[in-house]
């Protein structure tokens, strides 16, 4: 077995080279600058800061463009700035899932060869990574340009992201660019791959793991799985995974429980101290007051709640204590915010290293982002509006929820196992797009039903063919999405009930 992933690691490499060698002799024939293309999620500007700051120590003059999406619309227009411009193209974080369109527009269409994608979803028309003669056709076609984990076995959901894959095609692009390994960390935790043991990277992440941990740029503590900013009465009570009857939901309550255990609540400014600020013993009895708690109270196995109480925390060892950037997941957090308010190149700025009037602008935006959080969340709740179907339930955003955060709704739903979801069906998010008269549409699916066979990547493709929509779509069969026009809502989402149907029938 350990060879196998071996040879699988090392073809995995030898594909890269060859890609890196195409773009190198690209660059040299074309005397041309970059033009990266990148998502907005925390995936994608961790992807795009990676690769512009490995561009910019060769010397590459370089841009980056951030898109909600890779449509054909986008893909039409940057056919168009090819014949214009000539710049080489990079797209990272989508690409695999448009590479047909790609191929049509730029190869076949203009002639123009010089791009690669760097990307961990899905290829166009494969319905799921157990098509493996299928995905072995792609690779055969587009292996010049095309680099995807699912080429060589590995899961592009679980063990490596799209910052990953631009970490180590910059790694092999220059040894030095190993310094990067944090932010593909970063990205993957963005795309929740810490899905291993107390919440452990695996895959080819464990690879980019071991190069920060060898450089000495991150530490792995294990730690109380609560929000280590928040103060901790609230991080307790409004834990998305740990529930806790009798303190969920009640600070006031987690507050007294606390006090109880002798620990002092306050800091030396009268604020309720966080998870940042204690220390080794405080944690310890904090852990064993709540096991306890857990088991004698509410009938729960010890082990059962250990699981969830304790996980791994990725600290940055080169930053500041309790600022946003020392724990991976807050860092994700934060550039997650950038992207999802108009704030992109604030979180590719702060990706690439800028810590002075980049973080102190992202303050205000992280701030902005928390609020309309909350703000749909509650809205969501106080209005009833998931509906169900048989084999799915949706919501429409209305005025209420905005596209870019219309799958960050639906991850919190799915993660926050909130009053109104059922784990066992996935959701569906529909927002408005301002400037057309479409529906974006965000499928999360509960690991729950992902394990018993439900694929929103093959659900998503499937709907809108049988809907008669030419539109891309896809994802990973926890998380997918496509854009469909608003009068073809209802018959696009009993389509995603029949083949969600379909999918737990034939299981």
């Amino acid at each position: 077995m350990m060879n196998d992933s071996k040879n699988k690691i090392e073809k995995f490499i030898e594909a890269i080279k060859i890609v890196k060698d195409n773009f190198l002799e690209s660059l040299k024939e074309m005397n041309s600058s970059i033009h990266i293309y990148t998502h907005l999620d925390a995936d994608g500007l961790s992807s795009g800061a990676i690769l512009g700051k490995s561009l910019f120590r060769e010397n590459i003059p370089f841009q980056i463009t951030v898109l909600r999406q890779l449509e054909k619309e986008e893909i039409k227009k940057i056919s168009d700035n090819v014949k214009e411009f000539k710049n080489f193209l990079i797209f990272t974080d989508f690409g695999s899932g448009q590479y047909l369109e790609l191929q049509r527009q730029l190869l076949l269409k203009e002639n123009f060869n010089s791009f690669i994608i760097l990307d961990h979803h899905l290829p166009q028309n494969i319905s799921s990574k157990e098509d493996i003669d299928l995905i072995r056709e792609v690779h055969k076609n587009s292996y010049q340009w095309h680099l995807n984990p699912y080429f060589f076995g590995f899961d592009g959901s679980l063990e490596i992201s799209g910052a990953g894959l631009s970490y180590f095609f910059a790694k092999v692009l220059n040894e030095k660019n190993i310094d990067m390994s944090p932010i593909a960390l970063v990205g993957a935790i963005g795309d929740i791959q810490n899905q291993g043991p107390n919440k452990s990277f695996f895959g080819i992440n464990s690879i980019i793991l071991e190069d920060a941990k060898n450089l000495g740029l991150i530490e792995i503590i294990n730690d109380l799985n609560f929000s280590s900013l928040k103060p901790l009465n609230e991080a307790i009570a409004y834990s998305k995974e740990i529930n806790l009857p009798g303190l969920t939901g009640d600070v006031n309550r987690t507050l007294i429980f606390l006090q109880t255990l002798g620990i002092l609540m306050e800091n030396s400014k009268g604020d309720i101290r966080t998870l940042n600020e204690l220390n080794k013993d405080e944690k310890q009895k904090i852990s064993t007051a709540i096991i306890e708690y857990a088991s004698v109270k509410l009938d729960i196995d010890p082990s059962e709640i250990v699981e969830k109480l304790i996980v791994n925390r990725y600290l940055l060892k080169n930053e500041d204590v309790g600022s946003e950037f020392y724990d991976i997941s807050d860092f994700s957090n934060l550039l997650n915010a950038c992207g999802r308010t108009n704030s992109a190149s604030l979180g590719i700025a702060i990706a690439m290293g800028d810590r002075k009037i980049a973080y102190q602008k992202s303050q205000a935006v992280l701030l902005d982002y928390k609020n309309l959080l909350m703000k749909s969340l509650r809205w969501l709740k106080e209005n009833q509006k998931i509906q169900q179907k048989e084999y799915i339930q949706y919501f429409f955003g209305e005025d209420s929820i905005p596209e870019k955060i219309i799958g960050t709704i639906a991850s919190m739903l799915v993660f926050e196992n909130s009053e109104g979801f059922d784990k066992s069906k996935p959701i569906f998010g529909l927002a408005i797009r301002e400037d057309e008269n479409v529906y974006k549409v965000s499928g999360r699916a509960h690991k729950y039903i992902v394990n018993k066979g439900v694929n929103l990547s093959h659900v998503i493709r499937e709907a809108c063919e049988k809907s008669n929509l030419d539109v891309l779509g896809g994802g990973h069969p926890p998380a997918a999405g496509t854009k469909i026009p608003i009068d073809k809502a209802e018959t696009f989402l009993e389509n995603c009930n029949i083949a969600v149907r379909n999918q737990l029938q034939n299981k």
